[in-house]
């Protein structure tokens, strides 16, 4: 059965999706179905078009930055730019997004927006690109706010209230990779597990949340993954949340 929310019936539903809880893949360090069957997850993304994990979890696509479009065929479900509005990442103007969209309209059935570093329901990025009527079927968007569950659950409200469509979570964590390489106890391990423990459990039981996947900050107590892949304390908990 699907875990599909959709107010909009124009939209078509996608193919593959059972179960909220993903990752985000980092490929290039060497991470495969390995580190994916650990987690026990349903779903992963590497912000890049193809996979080689090998795994039987279902891959979704992204179409990271306008220079990748070219390289895009046709899936079911796309997860539009990577940070727009950051200049170390895929760093657009949003007139240039609303030009390349088009050809991610047409190669896709189901279509995530682009992925903000800053808040969504402020940015002054996100919010003239919502405005073009641009056809966005789920919003996407990043969290790095401590292991503050109260605000989290404020702010992923406020981002559907604001935007009446589905939700998936594509980036959350504690910290940031650079904050947790600054500052990788910032947050003790008992903090980091009871607000992984709390948003998880709470996000399933969001109809509008769609999907979730924590990002993994390589050091401190915000990384699920050790040097060589083995599973940290924070991953333990992780991957045993159902």
């Amino acid at each position: 059965m699907y875990d599909y929310y959709n107010p909009d019936t124009s939209v078509k539903k996608p193919t593959v999706y059972v179960g909220k809880k993903g990752f985000g893949l980092n490929e290039t360090i060497g991470f495969n179905y390995t580190q994916l069957n650990l987690l026990s997850v349903n779903w992963y993304y590497n912000w890049g078009l193809t996979t080689k994990a090998n795994s039987n979890k279902s891959f979704i696509p992204m179409v990271f930055s306008g220079s990748r479009v070219a390289g895009l065929t046709f899936c079911d479900t796309l997860l539009g730019f990577n940070e727009p509005d950051n200049a170390s990442q895929s760093n657009m103007p949003v007139s240039s997004a609303i030009g390349y969209w088009p050809s991610l309209v047409s190669n896709s059935n189901y279509l995530g927006s682009p992925s903000m570093a800053g808040n969504p329901v402020t940015s002054s990025w996100f919010i003239p690109f919502m405005q073009s009527k641009t056809k966005v079927d789920f919003i996407t968007f990043h969290w790095y706010k401590g292991a503050d569950t109260a605000k989290f659950y404020s702010d992923v409200q406020s981002f559907y209230s604001t935007y009446k469509k589905p939700i998936w979570v594509t980036e959350y964590a504690c910290q940031t990779e650079a904050e947790s390489t600054a500052k990788p106890n910032a947050y003790t391990q008992n903090q980091v597990n009871q607000f992984i423990i709390a948003t998880t459990r709470w996000m399933n039981n969001q109809s509008f949340i769609q999907k979730y996947a924590w990002h993994d900050s390589k050091v401190g107590t915000s990384a699920f993954f050790d040097s060589i892949g083995h599973l940290t304390a924070s991953g333990q908990t992780y991957a045993g949340v159902q």
